[in-house]
């Protein structure tokens, strides 16, 4: 083999260059790892005694050279006050680097001495350029087996890209995961390796290098017949070599798995929507029948029930017409309980149901409640009786639909399971603030009461007391599941305290915001007489059916009160252009016109024109409707005269 040193000149015989025979040497031998690096750091260890030979060599031509060792991490030769350095990297074993410098005065030589000391210095400076490479190509060999033996631990495919898309390296665990021979992959493009699916990996890569953030693809398997899907990821990493503008790494995972419980979730969750609207649709289309139900039942009854009111107010009546009535009142009435606890029970089950409040005088509101039971409690020769504390306020905000349905549903009960004794139905104040006042609402009986292990139970829908004195009762079993459900939306609880034959209390609390009478106040319906108050008043009433026309219209007669009449909305219009009215009442349901139309026409052409929409439909939307459109007056098909008299006088307390 022919020594490196031939290059030199031949007067410049060093016998510490020898060593430059072993770096040639090595260029041709086969390391590994750690030896590798111990024969690189053995080999620069020579260097530097090589060089101190060299500058002493120098020092014996004019003794005016230094030689020193020193830190760093770059390697360099540069021209600088007449100086020439030359760096050299070394590695110590303590994860440092050393850099020896050789530095000669510029003077250090004659030009004489240029063959001498010229090609010295040019060889040492290739050796060391030489000697650095080799070095930094063992230690990214030394990395990268690391990081094959990681990659090649995951399950996935690693695929290393250059600039041009070109396959530049392929890492796989199992190589059966690849549709071909991984010699095939390299140096081929992504369009000559996918094919038909070359387009969604090269859309990703696009974003990747628009963006800069990682991007995935997913798509099937080559062949459809394995049903298989994979996912790619791809991201830039730092370039590998030198001249590389940009790499890509593309990781491949199979998620055959993960797309089949994607599609099965996907697919449940389809038919979960699916069964979600096929319900909304049911209840929907079984809000409409009801509504349809409620409207049909309920203006007819409102005939039957009115005229029955007619007759119930006619002192002349004899005994066994009086009995008639009665039997007629009770029977309308029953039916009418029947049809509101059904729609009651649609409207809490499907939480449609929410709280629309009024101002309500409450002392007067529940004594209301307690005259429709009389006639019924005095026909079971009981008495009914009503007691209030006199700090409860005049006027309280309340939805009075519903609280009059809980009443309703606590004193039929009381009254029904009652044979001797008394009902009494008490409102007690609870606290009072400034604004706020809490009352305390109890209906207490004398009747066959509840054993104390059936308490849990009297609740449920459609379940009744299963004792022989509870079975002689008519009923659904619906009133007290109603009521319950209407005590949770005024954020209340109803308690129960009563035991075989002891008699029963039901009792809640509900807190009301304090209203403020105007100055003008109206009394209580029952202290006033009510010649006094309606006389003055004009009234228009617009309807479409003759029955509701002629009760409202007879009723308001016993009221003092004349009533002019329109059978629809354009001739209600018609009449108002010559006539001035202080309150128009309304029907929803009419033809052409509908009582919506008409009252927002009535809103806009007579601003000062009181509206109380007249209506046997009674569905929550109906109410939210009217109080969004402004209108808070709202009398119910079937009414009775005391309901229709306190919302007049309502209207009169605004007008004063």
């Amino acid at each position: 083999m022919e020594s490196l040193s031939n290059f030199f000149d031949p007067d410049l015989h060093q016998p510490d260059l020898i060593f430059l025979n072993k770096l040639f040497e090595f260029q041709q031998a086969y390391y590994s790892g750690d030896a590798k690096i111990q024969v690189l750091e053995a080999l620069l260890h020579e260097l530097c005694i090589a060089t101190q030979s060299l500058a002493a060599g120098l020092i014996d031509l004019d003794g005016a050279a230094d030689v020193e060792v020193n830190l760093s991490s770059n390697y360099d030769i540069k021209q600088a006050k007449g100086y020439e350095r030359l760096f050299c990297p070394i590695g110590n074993g303590s994860g440092k680097e050393s850099k020896l410098y050789l530095i000669r005065t510029a003077h250090a030589y004659t030009q004489a001495d240029d063959h001498l000391i010229r090609p010295a210095l040019s060889i040492l400076n290739g050796m060391v350029v030489h000697l650095t490479a080799m070095a930094e190509i063992t230690r990214k060999e030394r990395q990268g087996g690391h990081l094959q033996s990681l990659i090649t631990s995951l399950d996935d495919i690693i695929i290393e890209l250059d600039e041009y898309l070109v396959i530049k390296k392929v890492w796989v665990k199992d190589p059966e995961k690849l549709f071909m021979p991984r010699e095939f992959f390299v140096d081929k493009t992504i369009v000559e390796v996918m094919g038909a699916f070359a387009n969604i990996f090269i859309e990703s890569i696009n974003k990747l290098l628009k963006s800069g953030e990682r991007q995935e693809c997913v798509y099937p398997d080559f062949n459809p017949d394995k049903k298989a899907w994979y996912s790619a990821k791809f991201q830039k990493i730092d370039p590998v070599y030198a001249g590389d503008k940009i790499r890509l790494i593309c990781v491949i995972e199979d998620i055959t798995s993960k797309k089949q419980m994607s599609d099965q979730l996907q697919h449940q969750t389809l038919e979960l929507i699916a069964a979600k609207n096929l319900a909304e649709q049911v209840a929907r289309k079984r809000t409409e029948i009801l509504s349809i139900m409620s409207h049909e039942i309920r203006t007819p009854l409102n005939g039957i029930i009115g005229i029955c009111n007619l007759l119930d107010q006619d002192i002349d009546q004899d005994a066994f017409i009086r009995e008639y009535v009665d039997h007629l009142n009770f029977s309308s009435n029953h039916l009418l309980n029947l049809v509101n606890d059904i729609l009651d029970l649609e409207k809490i089950e499907n939480k449609k149901m929410e709280l629309v409040e009024t101002e309500v005088r409450l002392v007067t509101f529940v004594g209301n409640i307690q005259k429709q039971f009389q006639s019924l409690a005095k026909s079971k020769g009981l008495a009914l009786r009503f007691y209030h504390d006199e700090q409860i306020p005049e006027l309280v905000s309340v939805d009075d639909l519903r609280l009059g349905r809980i009443l309703n549903n606590l004193i039929g009960n009381a009254i029904k399971f009652t044979n001797t004794g008394h009902v009494s139905i008490y409102l007690i104040l609870v606290k009072r603030s400034a604004e706020e006042v809490r009352i305390c609402f109890k209906i207490e009986d004398t009747g066959i009461g509840i054993p104390e292990h059936l308490h849990s139970l009297i609740f449920d829908k459609f379940h009744q007391v299963q004792q022989a004195s509870h079975r002689q009762q008519q009923g659904t079993g619906l009133g007290l599941s109603i009521t319950k459900g209407l005590v949770d939306l005024f954020k209340s609880e109803i308690i129960i305290k009563s035991k075989a034959d002891g008699g029963t209390i039901f009792e809640f609390e509900i807190d009301f915001k304090i209203s403020i009478p105007s100055d003008n106040k109206v009394s209580a319906a029952h202290e006033v007489a009510l010649s006094l108050v309606l006389p003055e008043l004009s009234l228009l009433i617009v309807d479409d059916n003759p029955v509701n026309l002629l009760v409202a219209k007879r009723q308001l007669s016993i009221f003092g009160l004349h009533a002019e009449q329109a059978d629809n909305g354009h001739s209600a219009l018609e009449i108002l252009k010559e006539k001035t009215f202080d309150i128009i009442l309304i029907d929803l349901h009419m033809p052409e016109m509908d009582g919506y139309q008409l009252a927002k026409k009535v809103q806009e052409l007579y601003a000062e024109l009181k509206v109380i929409i007249f209506t046997a439909d009674i569905l929550e939307e109906v109410r939210t409707r009217l109080w969004e459109m402004g209108i808070k007056y709202v009398l119910s098909k079937p009414f009775n005269p005391e309901e229709m008299h306190q919302l007049l006088l309502e209207v009169v307390s605004v007008n004063d």
